[in-house]
């Protein structure tokens, strides 16, 4: 009962939709590790558990540069290799993914043959504070109808003050989002409240 108080708390606090489901996680890179199985999953029909990654194409996933090392890690853990995790340049002054680079990667890897599984766009990547059009990558995400979490560790907190939201406008598409309280709302170590849009 408290979990789902403090859950819902934060995600109204953030502006998320109320669509959202949330669960505290140890983490932002147990969160990013959970979105990434489920773009595997989703990429290979619910299956990829079951009958492995042998014999299937290669999965692709997609970010910047910018992103937390958890996305490389959650690559490993999964299965999908760091082959075949594709940086996409950045632009702009907030480094953001660029969305026509990103269309045109997956758009060519379609083409030879490889299986997009996934984007995985940030606001407030730990180097440098970059973020992601989402609303852009989301746009991108449908096209291809591929699986898109937010990684908003670092930032996400900051959502709280509605004048900083629009540096994750159109987060209310994406299929997940994590931040950490723990971060900059003073609450105790360790709290990830990671978002689903669909349960």
């Amino acid at each position: 009962e408290m979990e789902t108080r403090m859950i819902d708390w934060l995600r109204q606090s953030v502006g998320l939709p109320k669509g959202f489901s949330g669960v505290i996680q140890d983490s932002a890179s147990s969160a990013t590790l959970a979105a990434v199985l489920t773009m595997r999953e989703k990429a290979l029909n619910w299956q990829g558990n079951q009958q492995g990654l042998a014999g299937q194409p290669p999965l692709r996933v997609y970010c910047s540069a910018e992103v937390h090392t958890s996305v490389d890690r959650a690559i490993w853990v999964a299965g999908i290799g760091q082959d075949n995790l594709v940086r996409i340049p950045t632009t702009g002054p907030t480094r953001a993914m660029d969305p026509a680079a990103l269309d045109a990667a997956i758009t060519a890897d379609i083409a030879a043959g490889l299986t997009p599984a996934g984007i995985i766009a940030c606001t407030g990547g730990p180097g440098t504070g970059a973020c992601d059009d989402i609303a852009a990558t989301c746009d991108v995400a449908e096209k291809h109808g591929l699986y898109l979490p937010v990684d908003a560790a670092w930032a996400g907190a900051a959502m709280i003050c509605p004048e900083f939201r629009t540096l994750w406008h159109g987060v209310g598409r994406a299929d997940s989002v994590v931040f950490n309280p723990h971060k900059w709302l003073g609450i105790q170590f360790d709290c990830s409240a990671h978002f689903v849009r669909n349960p």
